[in-house]
C-alpha cells in the first residue's frame, strides 16, 4: 500500500470545494427543472432527481476507492480494463437497443450501461501505461503510430455504434 499516513494530505481541497459546489449546483437545477408538487421529497428515488443524488454518492464513493488504492493496481491492470471494454464497445454493436436515437446503450434490466463513457477511462489509463514504458518517445514515428492505434481503436468502434443509426432530418 502507499507510503503516506494520511490519503488527504495531498488533496488541492479548494479544487473539491468548487467541485462540489459545482455537483450541488446541478443537482438542484435538476431539482428545479422537474420539479413536481405530488413529489416535492428532493431524495424521492423515483425522481430524476433522486436518481440523480444517488450517482452523485456512487461517484463520491468511487472517488475515495480511487483514493485508497494504490496506483500500481490501475497500472498492472490498464490493459485487462482497457480489453474489457474494447469487449463492451463490441457487445454494444451487436445488442444495444435504440434509447432515443442512439445505440449505445446496454440494458441489464432496469440499469443501463453506456460502455463508450468507461472507454474514455480505459483508453487514457491503458495510453498512460504505454506512455510510461521504458524507451518510448513520442518523437519516433513508430511510437506514435501505436498510439494512435489505441486512440482509433475505441474510436472506430464508438462511431461504428452511432453511425448504425438512420439520421433522422
Amino acid at each position: 500500500m502507499r507510503q503516506q499516513k494520511n490519503i488527504f494530505e495531498n488533496i488541492d481541497w479548494v479544487l473539491v470545494t468548487f467541485y462540489l459546489a459545482f455537483v450541488l449546483m446541478g443537482w438542484m437545477n435538476i431539482y428545479a427543472a422537474v420539479y413536481n408538487e405530488d413529489h416535492s421529497n428532493i431524495f424521492d428515488m423515483s425522481q430524476n432527481y433522486g436518481k440523480q443524488l444517488m450517482w452523485i454518492g456512487t461517484a463520491m464513493l468511487i472517488g475515495l476507492a480511487i483514493l485508497v488504492i494504490d496506483g500500481k493496481f490501475f497500472a498492472t491492470f490498464s490493459y485487462p480494463i482497457y480489453g474489457t471494454v474494447l469487449l463492451l464497445l463490441l457487445v454494444v454493436l451487436a445488442i444495444a437497443k435504440n434509447v432515443q436515437g442512439a445505440r449505445s446503450w446496454i440494458e441489464i434490466g432496469s440499469f443501463k450501461l453506456q460502455p463508450s463513457e468507461f472507454a474514455k477511462f480505459a483508453t487514457s489509463m491503458a495510453l498512460a501505461k504505454y506512455l510510461s514504458t521504458l524507451n518510448i518517445r513520442m518523437q519516433d514515428t513508430k511510437t506514435r503510430h501505436e498510439y494512435y492505434l489505441y486512440y482509433l481503436s475505441k474510436t472506430k468502434i464508438c462511431f461504428n455504434n452511432v453511425s448504425t443509426e438512420k439520421i433522422k432530418i
